[in-house]
């Protein structure tokens, strides 16, 4: 009698030729979709095939047909664009995603470390800082004046956004009532992110918290506010560090513009500028420079992220940036950084070692899936339903 063969012993499947489509909304998608022409070059290079294809806010469904058959769907989305937010994108990626097919970044995981509810989550990392939550606009009401008064100016973030979007440093121009609190009556400067100048407005504190109202009802009425100290070094600009999965793949400079004033005491008419231009250095990751910073994000803050939140090394995006601002030196650590945001949704542009790196981790990822479940899914349809956009 012939032994039975052991499973263990059997041909493992073997992903020859994988397909992707990379899943593009934004306000210009042609140029978006010029933009990734890199990271379709190197999956290209690497014997993947990828496609890009437009989400259609008019016909969201349209989406499922259009990615049948591929292995993997990348997806370059902003949280906001003229349509709005992206939760009709997100639905359907998460019915694409139960059929098996692989989903980068997962609406889910974006969830968990791509929204500013992060810098509340991991406040307890050396990255983090005095952060809150405020679900409510009645919690803003209650909460927020004490704490604006206890430091003077904090930035208030609504929990999804993108270029500034939703981003506020409110400043309080005068003391407090003298019981831990600021009145709904005090003066305060508001700054918004967006128009990366120095343009502010005045106005009252109260006033400034009724202005928040439409983020509360926001994504089905989901939407809420994070707020955090404002860190002064913001003024010697951003470090962006992009990561592929658990990998640094390269940094960015973001410099204040060179007419930007210092910081300014409270009550001075023209203030400091809040958001950075969007012009980045680009940096190698094997940076001398930045090796101690690549070392904390890999071996300290990721990992610690990861579990704290509960994401698995295979859910992390497959491009996704970190941005950080320097803290204040202390004799523990005499180059800090604070957490200003992580940005999982739509990452362009990317440092030039990205691509290639990007398409090796995909490929890893999908041959991953096939070993684990032994099949893939059906190809029926799929170089036909796509919508291409060249660059």
């Amino acid at each position: 009698m012939s032994a039975m063969a052991d499973p263990d012993d059997a041909p493992r499947p073997v992903l020859s030729d994988p397909r992707l489509a990379i899943v593009v909304r934004s306000d210009d998608p042609a140029r978006t979709a010029g933009r990734l022409q890199p990271v379709v070059d190197a999956l290209a290079e690497a014997a993947a095939e990828a496609v890009v294809v437009v989400f259609d806010d008019d016909d969201p469904e349209a989406l499922v047909g259009q990615v049948e058959g591929t292995d993997g769907v990348l997806v370059w989305a902003d949280p906001l664009t003229g349509r709005g937010p992206r939760s009709a994108l997100d639905s359907v990626l998460e019915t694409i995603a139960g059929t098996g097919v692989w989903v980068s970044a997962d609406p889910r995981v974006i969830d968990k470390i791509g929204t500013k509810d992060v810098l509340v989550t991991t406040r307890h990392l050396s990255w983090g800082s005095d952060t809150h939550r405020y679900p409510t606009l009645r919690d803003l009401r209650q909460e927020f004046p004490a704490r604006l008064a206890a430091s003077g100016t904090r930035v208030v973030k609504a929990d999804r956004g993108n270029g500034g979007s939703g981003v506020w440093k409110v400043s309080l121009l005068h003391e407090g009532d003298g019981c831990g609190t600021a009145a709904g009556s005090a003066e305060v400067m508001v700054q918004h992110a967006r128009q990366r100048d120095d343009t502010h407005v005045l106005t009252t504190l109260d006033e400034f918290m009724a202005g928040c109202a439409p983020v509360f009802v926001a994504w089905g009425g989901s939407g809420h506010l994070v707020d955090q100290p404002y860190a002064p070094r913001i003024a010697e600009g951003l470090v962006r560090c992009y990561l592929v999965q658990g990998t640094v793949v390269g940094f960015a400079l973001q410099d204040p513009p060179a007419t930007s004033p210092v910081a300014t005491d409270k009550g001075t008419p023209r203030p400091a500028v809040l958001g950075v231009p969007s012009p980045k250095t680009m940096v190698a990751p094997d940076h001398p420079d930045f090796s101690a910073l690549r070392r904390r994000l890999e071996d300290e803050w990721v990992p610690a992220l990861r579990d704290g939140l509960d994401v698995s090394p295979e859910e992390l995006p497959l491009l996704w940036d970190v941005d950080l601002i320097r803290g204040t030196p202390t004799e523990s650590d005499p180059d800090p950084f604070v957490l200003c945001e992580i940005n999982a949704s739509s990452v362009i542009p990317f440092p030039p070692e990205a691509p290639a790196a990007l398409a090796t981790a995909a490929r890893q990822r999908l041959h991953s899936i096939v070993r684990g479940v032994g099949t893939r899914p059906p190809r029926s349809g799929a170089r036909s339903a796509g919508r291409d956009v060249g660059p």
